[in-house]
């Protein structure tokens, strides 16, 4: 069974163990969209000031789908799915390979959400509370 996902997201920088050092601050919502599938909408603001604002909807069905944004090339894909386990997952490649891949998962709760992304620079964890 997939984890309760929807809702809005912020992350604690006091609990994450690695978080940027740049961020004041990160909110990511997640809009249930229809069967399988969630709008993810992420805000972030910067010890510079700079705003940041990314949105993608995914289908979280294991089938590989083009993906767009800045700066992912026309190879980009991801694979989405919940886990047998209740994990939420991304398996993001380019040009075939993969070069990411988050999961996350929700505290018994429902109030935390532990989100963990591994790449070529090692894993980085970070803790959102439910708002």
């Amino acid at each position: 069974m997939a984890a309760d996902i929807a809702g809005t997201w912020k992350l604690n920088l006091k609990t994450s163990p690695d978080p940027s050092p740049n961020l004041v601050s990160q909110t990511m919502k997640l809009e249930q969209a229809g069967p399988n599938t969630y709008r993810t909408i992420i805000d972030g603001v910067q010890k510079s000031g700079k705003t940041t604002h990314y949105e993608i909807t995914r289908i979280y069905d294991g089938q590989e789908r083009h993906v767009e944004g800045d700066g992912l090339s026309a190879e980009s894909t991801e694979i989405c799915e919940f886990t047998s386990d209740g994990l939420r997952k991304i398996t993001m490649k380019e040009k075939g390979k993969t070069v990411a891949v988050i999961t996350s998962s929700v505290s018994a709760d429902g109030k935390t959400m532990t989100h963990t992304m591994t790449n070529d620079s090692g894993k980085h964890v970070a803790i959102y509370d439910r708002q």
